[in-house]
């Protein structure tokens, strides 16, 4: 059987004020090409389809246009768990009527997890949907384990399962959440904080013949059969070093290798930085070869320079932010974090301000500040008194 897995969609996102929303079309409609010309049998969606639990509406039709297209157009099944930034009712609503026609997904996890067949040639394979969770959804779903951690949750919920593998098919596990082998795993910035989640060693897929994860955005292997595929677009400047693509993975007969295929994702805008004198950013022959509707941040290496972001975005209209260097401080050479310590909170925002947007802070923007900041102080105090 030939699958396709991908996973990290967030449909909807934005990258800092720009909607993604163009990007992620254009992946879809090159997906569904890759699909039909693979003639893939399966695709499958490990996790965060939406980039918010309550997705825009806009990020929702594009989808159902997706799934139309996939199953309805091309006869091709869909299977999908709920990740940490899906909300797993909204994604499984009507469940049951469109597993009917082919789309399949768990959105919340269950005492016995939910299990999809497909066949080819070779016999069944068998889809194990294991959405994200918590240690608290497995003790909810069975009181006796007081599982706490991560690693015992996952080992209790599918300590209940494995006992119902048929090891003579082929199985297949399809899970959302922090996964590690003996090496360490890659994240990007927006997994630096995960709610607190351990992670979970990937040896409890062991017995599966493939296992497709989502959460992580950069494509990696975790385990001899478990992996990442990524996210199919750059979603932060910490992944703009990230070559994104799908996994196309092929079951042969029980038993036999699988065999694992990366599809570079073509972009239809990079995520980049540019770095340099103010000068020389602002001079088009200086980007000599650059694609100018990309999303940049620029890094200028010169003070004192008024209005940076506006002059910038004559040339990038996709900019999504400027840095400059720091002052010295009253003549010494300090760190940024050591000058932050001893500044109040209406002088943090005013260098911020400086350095951004290349002039002071007026006056009558100071004096907003600081009834902010007053404001906030007074509740603060009324929070600790009561």
């Amino acid at each position: 059987m030939k699958l396709l897995h991908t996973s990290d969609w967030h449909l909807g996102k934005n990258l800092y004020e720009h909607s993604l929303l163009e990007d992620q079309a254009h992946f879809l409609d090159w997906l569904l090409r890759l699909m039909e010309e693979e003639q893939v049998e399966a695709l499958v969606i490990a996790g965060d389809v939406y980039h918010r639990s309550v997705p825009p509406a806009d990020a929702i039709a594009l989808y159902d246009q997706f799934l139309n297209r996939a199953i309805l157009k091309l006869g091709i099944p869909v299977l999908t768990v709920a990740g940490n930034h899906d909300s797993g009712a909204r994604l499984e609503f009507a469940g049951e009527l469109l597993g009917a026609v082919g789309y399949h997904v768990a959105g919340k996890p269950r005492q016995e997890l939910a299990r999809v067949t497909l066949n080819d040639r070779h016999g069944p394979v068998v889809f194990w949907l294991l959405p994200y969770l918590f240690p608290a959804d497995v003790r909810a779903l069975l009181p006796k384990s007081d599982a706490r951690t991560f690693q015992s949750a996952y080992e209790v919920l599918l300590g209940e399962n494995l006992p119902l593998m048929d090891k003579g098919v082929r199985n297949v596990m399809v899970a959302h959440g922090l996964f590690a082998g003996q090496e360490p795993v890659i994240l990007s910035e927006s997994e630096w904080s995960v709610g607190g989640m351990d992670a979970v060693s990937a040896a409890i897929f062991q017995g599966f013949d493939y296992t497709a994860l989502g959460h992580l955005h950069a494509p990696q292997k975790v385990g001899e059969k478990v992996r990442y595929s990524g996210s199919p677009l750059k979603y932060s400047l910490s992944e703009e070093h990230q070559r994104k693509s799908v996994s196309l993975v092929e079951l042969g007969a029980p038993g036999s290798p699988v065999q694992i295929r990366e599809i570079p994702v073509p972009a239809l805008h990079d995520v980049r930085r540019i770095a340099g004198r103010f000068d020389d950013l602002m001079n088009p022959i200086w980007h000599e070869n650059k694609n100018f509707e990309d999303y940049v941040f620029a890094e200028i290496s010169e003070e004192g320079v008024l209005y940076a972001m506006e002059k910038l975005r004559t040339l990038f209209p996709r900019l999504l932010g400027v840095s400059l260097p720091f002052r010295e401080m009253e003549g010494e050479a300090v760190q940024i974090g050591a000058v932050r310590e001893r500044m109040t909170m209406e002088q943090q925002f005013a260098r911020f301000y400086q350095e951004t947007a290349g002039e002071e802070l007026p006056e009558e923007h100071r004096a907003v500040l600081r009834e902010l900041i007053e404001a906030l102080e007074e509740e603060k105090r009324e929070v600790y008194q009561s």
